[in-house]
């Protein structure tokens, strides 16, 4: 996937704890602190074992060694597919690749022991899944409605596994503001899928496209439409090519355009309503992120940066964020954007949108 800055999280002491963003399930022994991130898959290392990505890999660290002793890896497979045996995770370091035999499968989450700390990831092997038994795959659509450009505006429409974090999909959309609808279904990989829309006048590209396992770094659109701007609903199913309809829903574009239309005007308002959350949650390496990008944007002198250092440690986040806030609307805008990209846990947290 795509490379992600690393996520701190502090577990108060044994118990299970789920990531909100990416579903992957830590079982902890004791009290730890870690950091994990997201890394792009070595494909030539994966396929010289016979496997493939079925899921994001995660590199994950701490000084307590044996804090971590499970993780649950959250998978995309149908009830039928379960039973051909073809998941299990590769265990990635310094040393190579080896496979962690799964101690239990759910619906939703594959099971390991923990025997160290490393980049870990789902894996499919490719003969079991692919070769004798393709069978469907939990998927989702996932609907961006670009800027507008006078009377036009694109929406891409993006068709993955269900198991790809919405927060990696919606980072690499520049700004696009994803449609809120039911998006799941069941897909089949190799074959090819196309989309329908009333009104038909409604121009599309690529008129078909097949279906298969997307892991990163890039989430290219899969289908685009050319609406107008005065465009309010339309009906958009995705069909296979025999005409099988495997999704559809009526889209109704006005919340998004709203949504669209409060982003940047309401940015400097909401770095004001969130100002004490955040002095309090944005930790020193998120900090030093977002000051890295205030002076790459020219926000903040060296003269003020300099004044922040001078601060206490607890300080200097609120320091910060008040010297951003008298600059504007802009300036604001620009730190929401790199503390969204940094820092999604808190943003999520906090409901800054995405």
């Amino acid at each position: 996937m795509f490379p992600e800055r690393e996520q701190l999280y502090k577990f108060p002491g044994p118990g299970v704890f789920r990531c909100d963003l990416t579903n992957l399930v830590f079982v902890m022994a004791k009290e730890a602190e870690l950091t994990y991130m997201t890394l792009i898959w070595d494909e030539d290392l994966l396929n010289s074992g016979g496997k493939t990505p079925a899921g994001p890999l995660f590199q994950i660290k701490s000084a307590v060694e044996d804090a971590l002793t499970q993780l649950r890896f959250p998978h995309s497979e149908t009830k039928e597919a379960m039973k051909d045996g073809a998941l299990s995770v590769a265990d990635i370091s310094d040393e190579g690749m080896s496979i962690l035999k799964p101690l239990e499968m759910t619906e939703t989450h594959v099971v390991v022991d923990v025997p160290h700390l490393s980049s870990f990831g789902l894996v499919w092997h490719i003969i079991k899944r692919f070769m004798k038994n393709n069978r469907p795959i939990r998927s989702q659509l996932m609907l961006y409605l670009r800027t507008p450009i006078k009377e036009l505006q694109i929406m891409t429409v993006i068709v993955l596994q269900d198991n790809v974090p919405l927060h990696e999909i919606s980072r690499q959309q520049n700004g696009a503001q994803r449609v809120r609808i039911p998006s799941h279904c069941q897909l089949d990989f190799g074959h090819k899928y196309s989309i329908h829309v009333d009104p038909e006048d409604l121009f599309l590209q690529p008129m078909h496209d097949e279906f298969s396992p997307r892991f990163g770094p890039n989430y290219h659109p899969t289908f685009e439409v050319f609406l107008d701007t005065s465009t309010e609903s339309l009906n958009l199913k995705l069909q296979d090519q025999s005409g099988k309809v495997a999704w559809e829903n009526r889209l109704y574009l006005q919340e998004a355009r709203w949504l669209m239309s409060r982003r940047k005007p309401y940015s400097d308002m909401q770095l004001i309503s969130h100002r004490s959350a955040l002095s309090n949650g944005i930790s020193p390496a998120t900090l030093e992120k977002l000051l890295d990008v205030l002076i790459e944007n020219k926000i903040l002198t060296d003269e003020q940066i300099a004044s922040v250092s001078a601060k206490p440690q607890e300080e200097r986040a609120r320091e910060v964020l008040q010297m951003v806030q008298y600059k504007g609307r802009d300036p604001s805008t620009i730190l929401l954007a790199a503390l969204r990209e940094v820092d999604p846990v808190i943003c999520k947290e906090l409901e800054i949108d995405y």
